[in-house]
């Protein structure tokens, strides 16, 4: 057991104050609410944005709210979109791109929407920080640009926008650099709520925890106060949309129940691409009439098609990485087998199982393009940076970043990835072992211990389900407590086992790896 896994010594502390120790956590450090938020006038030129949004309510302006078409930029355009809604603003209007019919980022068919319409102010969210050619193209066309990302940026080619609201900015005083999309946004209308004199709706929270767990940013810090407020504050963020589909879904049971149902929502509404700006997931979220449960049914199947694809996808994989052996992995999809849109979760199912470097990439609409995905150790973004000059567009974090490229440019680009991985993994530290969170007896399985770990919602990056070691039992003891799954493990039933485990809800247990006794 000792070769994998890192045991701690238990040293006569229970299952929980095991957990908070080897985390180094504090019980206090899980009770903070809203009102430990950092003042969202640190945001670097926060006041500009909120200025120029509220002159175009004001002279009824009409705006283009520019999305991106997953759930952090769908949930980003939404909640700003309904707070204008209840400002009494009727003249924004929204704008989703749809990545498997166009780059990236802002292209012509947002430039000639904007020109046709009339527009004078664009708001990006969940993106634009590295659109340096389509802000200018807007300015052509005599509409002004704010900028609401959250992306590393590139300081040598920042687009020219009236104004730019990032944590990654460089004179950006706001001590949390980890908020998503939706968590730029929804700082933005708490400083608006505050010029405007008009509340934010609780279910802008909601949303902006959907939005942030489907992003995976890093569950601390503010990104796990807006998750944990929605959770100990469940039964009053009213919501329409909310309400729908909970008359749709399971009945929600404890802190984990909704946790769970936020992760479903995120899955739901990664659905919905159309043309023409269009996206079904937000024309349903927005929508109130009996249109509602036709768009919910459309964006069903849609999910459901996708998870099949999602599976025929991992079982691709899976064959590619059969014997695998390497320091990275690099797979061009030259038989057109991966969805581009699937193309990232793929890669962060390599990583998920050899735990190395991996870049995926394919043709699409007339370009090479890129999702690249890493764990600790290396970092993506500088990696495409060091490669930036064979590169068209790239952007993103650490572990999760893209590219467009010019085909041709592909043996280049390989070169020299090649050399910034061979440079890097000189001086990577050798990969350390997999920490356990706490060791346990059969008898630590009840209800009591589980509410305990249910204070430490919601998981994620940086604060992963916990890992516990079970020592010296058998299958039947522990099926007579808990329903077993044995995560495809060959397990002998006649046998006494070390197991190394994760607590899925209260019932449930998923075995990770097992030593004999």
């Amino acid at each position: 057991m000792v070769n994998r896994w890192r045991i701690p010594e238990s040293e006569g502390r229970n299952l929980f104050e095991q957990i908070l120790h080897n985390r180094q956590l504090q019980a206090e450090d899980l009770r903070g609410g809203l009102e430990s938020l950092p003042d969202e006038a640190l945001l670097a030129n926060i006041e500009q944005v909120a200025l120029r949004i509220t002159k175009a309510l004001r002279n009824n302006e009409p705006m283009v709210i520019f999305g991106h078409d997953d759930p952090d930029g769908i949930t980003s355009t939404y909640i700003l979109y309904q707070y204008l809604n209840s400002c009494g603003y009727q003249r924004h209007h929204y704008y989703i791109p749809n990545r498997n019919l166009e780059p990236h980022g802002i292209q012509q068919s947002l430039i000639d929407f904007v020109k046709n319409g009339g527009y004078t102010l664009v708001v990006t969210v969940d993106n634009g920080i590295s659109a340096a050619w389509g802000v200018n193209e807007l300015n052509k066309v005599g509409a002004e640009v704010l900028i609401t990302d959250h992306h590393l940026i590139q300081p040598d080619s920042l687009p020219e926008a009236l104004a730019i609201l990032n944590p990654q900015l460089p004179d950006c005083m706001y001590p949390f650099k980890y908020l998503a999309g939706v968590g730029v946004v929804l700082m933005l209308i708490r400083y608006l709520s505050k010029i405007l004199d008009h509340p934010v709706s609780p279910a802008a929270y909601f949303w902006a925890a959907v939005g942030s767990l489907a992003d995976k940013v890093p569950m601390i810090g503010v990104n796990h106060l807006i998750v944990r407020h929605v959770i100990d504050n469940w039964k009053t963020i009213p919501d329409y949309t909310i309400d729908f589909l909970l008359r749709n879904y399971n009945r929600i049971s404890g802190p984990g129940g909704i946790f769970s149902f936020i992760q479903y929502t995120s899955r739901l509404i990664a659905n919905g691409r159309e043309a023409d700006g269009q996206h079904t997931a937000l024309s349903f979220m927005l929508q109130v009439s009996d249109e509602k449960a036709v768009l919910f049914q459309d964006l069903e199947q849609q999910k459901n098609r996708w998870e099949h694809e999602l599976n025929r996808v991992f079982g691709i994989m899976d064959n590619l990485l059969t014997g695998f052996v390497g320091n990275a992995f690099v797979y061009f999809d030259d038989e057109d087998v991966i969805p581009y849109s699937l193309l990232g979760t793929a890669a962060t199912y390599v990583v998920n199982n050899l735990g190395v470097p991996t870049i995926m990439l394919k043709l699409h609409n007339g370009y090479t393009v890129c999702e690249g995905r890493c764990s600790d150790g290396f970092n993506m973004v500088s990696a495409f940076t060091h490669c930036k000059d064979h590169l068209k567009q790239y952007g993103g974090h650490p572990k999760a970043a893209g590219f467009t490229m010019e085909p041709h440019k592909y043996d280049e680009f390989l070169d020299c990835f090649n050399d910034y991985l061979l440079a890097s993994l000189e001086t990577a530290p050798e990969p350390g072992k997999i920490p356990v969170d706490a060791v346990i007896s059969l008898s630590d399985l009840d209800s009591g211990n589980w509410h305990q770990i249910e204070l430490l919602l919601p998981w994620g990056m940086q604060n992963p389900e916990p890992v516990l070691a079970l020592k010296n039992v058998s299958l039947a003891e522990l099926q007579s407590r808990v329903t077993l799954d044995n995560n495809s493990l060959s397990i002998s039933d006649h046998k006494r086992y070390d197991l190394i485990i994760s607590w899925k809800n209260s019932g449930l247990i998923r075995i990770l790896d097992f030593y004999e006794s």
